[in-house]
């Protein structure tokens, strides 16, 4: 029965599609798949994706700003990192994959948890939905998650496949079953991005 509705939902969600979400969609699949081979296109695609996105959600029909403006987070983020990833050490190499040290995981804490409190009392006090918990989670550990890739660390994956993994049944309880589906996509794509990541930094270790 689950899975009959879960299938009867995507092709519905499939058919609803407008050429800007389809593009925002296939644009999101492109840059995932760029960082997967920690490929510097991961940013331009992944820009492509936003603004195609920051579009849909401030159409009148939607009226989405919470999810614009955490687009125009990504954006930034997404800027940010572009710029990291091509600096230069004086060796005129580009930064590369590392493991997060102490530091570097507080300021992680610090990014998460101030953002899952605010996003959480935001949509608690304006009841946006009924599940605002694990909508700010998931928000939370996708802008921590953006932030560890946007300086190249390896970390990246597990914590965009903790928000990805979350971000299953929190679409499905919206009734957004083609996300929802996505979502478990993703999930299998950080667990092989983390994995050539590995690689590429044993790799790296041994030169």
């Amino acid at each position: 029965m689950i899975f009959h509705e879960l299938f009867r939902g995507i092709v519905r969600d499939a058919r609803q599609m407008s050429l800007p979400e389809i593009l925002a969609v296939l644009f999101a699949v492109i840059s995932v798949l760029y960082a997967r081979i920690n490929n510097i296109l991961v940013y331009p695609s992944g820009i492509i994706s936003i603004l195609f996105s920051i579009y849909i959600f401030i159409q009148q029909q939607y009226r989405l700003y919470p999810d614009a403006g955490l687009n125009l987070y990504y954006l930034v983020m997404s800027i940010y990192g572009w710029y990291h990833w091509t600096r230069r050490d004086s060796r005129h190499r580009e930064t590369p994959v590392s493991r997060c040290n102490r530091q570097e995981w507080i300021t992680a804490g610090a990014w998460f948890f101030p953002i899952w409190l605010v996003l959480y009392v935001f949509l608690s006090k304006y009841h946006i939905n009924n599940v605002p918990l694990l909508d700010s989670f998931v928000s939370a550990s996708a802008c921590t998650g953006m932030w560890l890739l946007a300086r190249r660390k390896i970390e990246n994956w597990l914590v965009l496949l903790i928000s990805d993994a979350f971000g299953i049944p929190l679409y499905y309880i919206k009734h957004l079953y083609l996300i929802s589906t996505l979502m478990l996509f993703y999930v299998v794509l950080a667990w092989l991005g983390y994995m050539a990541w590995k690689k590429n930094l044993a790799t790296t270790v041994r030169s």
